[in-house]
């Protein structure tokens, strides 16, 4: 590296070899370093360094070193030449482009002409082709040099770094030449600005950059050409169409062209625009936020409705326009789920997230099926709880909630999970809604559920109110009571093996008559010829002195009301609210009219069951001041148990607070009335006090 000026760079390239060359490209390329090394590198070159007063004939001349005292200006040039062929020299011709005026211009077309015809070498140099040398060019008689071989390389840039004596990484180095694209002046500014390759992309505003970008750059072309080049730094300019439709300019692949060939820009291999990061960065600053909005606006729309939503969605991120992310979730967020497009859903949820989060439900929901597929439950949660709280009841998020969590957690509790999933798959159904995106596993889960749910062909039971047997359509009316009585015992063990003495027990409350056995059987073949025609014949099993039921044939269309009971006993408050409409109406005394020892034992559970599920009900509802269907889940349970006066003061309180004096008086003296005719009693002094002390509350 001895003999380098400080700050210059040994280029590995370009290989100057044409006798003809010419290199256009804008200010900030390194072309006048590069000339100023092949002048020192080259033994016998002359170094013509050209400005604006030199445009005239008598100045190009008399730079012409060695001419004669009284030769003509042509002469000397004439003489220059002569002598600079005598030994094949090179010539250097910094800022060509500056002459313009025609007999200068014409000096400097005597050299093209002897380059042309091998008497020298020539290179000349500036932001735009010469005049002068255009015909040679179209000729093939000269080389054209440009961005491209004015940048520096990898290894130009390591050793850039090593003269600026500081020590660096390959990762620095890497990221130097990938923000700059090696353009020279990036190179320089960015590597004294940055103290490691965290700070690269950020230092610009601490160097001179803008200020040399505008004073040099676009100080140099006309109104048209330096706009489309901001506007291009900001959005990357596109076809004739993108242009007029974003830009508002109808000849921008034009500029684009022009901005090319003076060299401020280049193409890559696929003919899209190519400009450095740090360059890009510099021009995009020096627009307004209200311009880059209006810019974005109008690009994102011209981004969607070509159905390029990657480009659009990525000018979301440029301009934090949050609101417009949201927009094309609402819009296309289904279809990116349904095509696996799940990075445009991430990348707008990320923007999403940056400006404070979505109130909306519908972007919610998508986000939330997002954050399923990327397995991240707490946000999927997060992002349903949220949307779901903005209805109040039950809606199309707390369902999609509901079957998430029971096809995840199916394994751990298979029963009350299978339910969350058909209550789910059937609310879903009824409102003509789809499913929401779901994994493999997930969907096998389904299909399992759904094949062990299918009930066709099943038989079906209902046990409450007046004891039904169905299979499809068909009502099986089996001539025997005991034949129901029967299977409804057997539902309840669960298809747990039954011995037969307790089958005799239940059927005949224990005065079992001496041909008991016989009667049994008679039962049990009676119901399985019912059965026959269905193919359910089997569905009763003998084995092991023991009768069981085969549960994969049965279908409980009472399972919801098991399942409040469940709840009632374990007082389980969430599980009960997914059944809650199962308690707006009495369901029905247990197997009817059937007077067996133990069904009337199950009447008293069942009807227990629906008086204290009804009251928690109504203290649910209380919770979420639902004040109305309080009042009716009280008046369910106070109609069921008719003697309670706990249920009778808490239905008072209800019509109190509801502002319905006239109602609870009512209640009073029905309740009054009732005890009075049955019991022959009054109310108690307790439940009087109660009922005083609501009126005096309310006046």
């Amino acid at each position: 590296m001895n003999g380098v000026p400080g700050g210059f760079v040994r280029r590995e390239r370009p290989d100057i070899c044409a006798p003809l060359g010419v290199i256009a490209c804008c200010a900030g390329y390194g072309k006048s370093t590069y000339l100023a090394q092949l002048a020192e590198d080259t033994p016998g070159s002359v170094l013509i360094s050209l400005a604006e007063y030199d445009d005239c004939p008598e100045r190009i001349a008399a730079l012409f070193c060695g001419a004669e005292q009284g030769a003509s200006d042509y002469g000397n040039v004439c003489l220059f030449i002569e002598k600079m062929s005598a030994h094949c020299g090179l010539v250097l011709v910094d800022n060509a482009d500056v002459v313009t005026e025609k007999t200068a211009s014409a000096f400097l077309t005597l050299l093209c002409e002897a380059a042309a015809g091998g008497k020298i070498r020539l290179l000349l140099a500036g932001r735009e082709i010469p005049g002068y040398v255009l015909k040679y060019l179209m000729n093939g008689e000269a080389a054209l040099y440009g961005i491209d071989e004015m940048r520096f390389t990898r290894a130009e840039t390591e050793v850039y770094l090593d003269l600026l004596g500081r020590p660096y990484t390959d990762t620095y180095a890497n990221m130097l030449y990938t923000y700059t694209c090696g353009w020279c002046a990036g190179v320089a500014a960015v590597a004294k600005a940055a103290a490691d390759e965290d700070d690269i992309a950020g230092c610009v505003g601490r160097t001179l950059l803008e200020r040399y970008i505008k004073c040099e750059i676009l100080s140099g072309l006309d109104e048209g050409l330096s706009e489309y080049l901001v506007l291009s730094s900001f959005i990357s300019p596109h076809d004739a169409e993108f242009s007029s439709a974003v830009f508002r300019v109808s000849d921008g692949p034009e500029r684009a062209d022009r901005l090319v060939t003076r060299g401020v820009l280049s193409r890559g291999e696929d003919g899209a625009i190519l400009l450095p990061g740090v360059m890009r960065d510099v021009l995009a600053a020096t627009l307004s936020p209200e311009r880059k909005r209006s810019l974005t606006d109008r690009a994102s729309a011209y981004f969607i409705k070509e159905k390029r939503f990657a480009e659009a969605i990525r000018l979301f991120d440029v301009s934090g326009n949050a609101a417009a992310a949201e927009r094309i979730l609402k819009n296309y967020g289904e279809r990116f789920l349904e095509n696996y497009e799940f990075e445009l859903v991430g990348y707008c949820g990320d923007i999403i997230a940056k400006n404070g989060g979505s109130k909306d439900p519908e972007v919610l929901g998508i986000l939330a099926q997002y954050y399923y597929y990327c397995g991240d439950t707490v946000r999927m949660e997060a992002a349903f709880n949220m949307a779901d709280s903005m209805f109040g009841r039950e809606n199309r998020y707390s369902v999609c909630r509901k079957l998430y969590n029971g096809l995840m957690r199916y394994e751990g509790n298979r029963e009350l999970y299978t339910a969350n999933v058909k209550s789910a798959c059937e609310y879903l159904e009824a409102n003509s809604l789809p499913l929401p995106f779901l994994h493999q596993k997930e969907l096998e889960t389904l299909a399992e559920i759904n094949r062990e749910s299918d009930d066709s062909g099943k038989l079906h039971v209902y046990r409450f109110g007046m004891l039904r047997f169905t299979v499809g359509d068909t009502e099986i009316q089996c001539k025997s009571r005991k034949s129901l009585e029967l299977i409804a015992y057997m539902l309840e063990r669960g298809g747990k093996p039954v011995p037969r003495e307790d089958l005799l027990n239940m059927l005949w409350s224990g005065d079992i008559p001496v041909n008991a056995v016989a009667m049994l059987h008679n039962v049990i073949y009676g119901l399985r010829r019912e059965l026959t025609p269905y193919g359910l014949e089997n569905v009763l099993i003998y084995k092991n002195k023991c009768y069981m039921l085969d549960m994969s044939m049965i279908a409980e269309d009472d399972r919801d009301i098991l399942e409040v009971c469940d709840a009632a006993d374990n007082c389980d408050k969430k599980k009960l609210a997914a059944h809650e409409n199962v308690l707006e109406t009495y369901w029905g005394r247990y197997l009817g009219v059937s007077d067996s020892r133990g069904s009337q034992e199950r009447k008293e559970y069942y009807d227990r069951c629906f008086v204290n599920a009804s009251l928690m009900a109504a203290e649910l509802c209380r919770e979420r001041g639902d004040r109305e269907r309080e009042l009716m889940f009280l008046n369910n349970a106070s109609e069921t148990d008719p003697f309670s006066e706990q249920i009778v003061c808490s239905y008072m309180m209800c019509c109190f607070a509801l502002g319905k004096p006239d109602k609870a008086k009512k209640k009073y003296d029905s309740y009054a009335k009732l005890i009075d005719e049955e019991l022959g009693i009054t109310p108690s002094k307790w439940l009087k006090n109660e009922f005083l002390s609501g009126f005096a509350n309310d006046t």
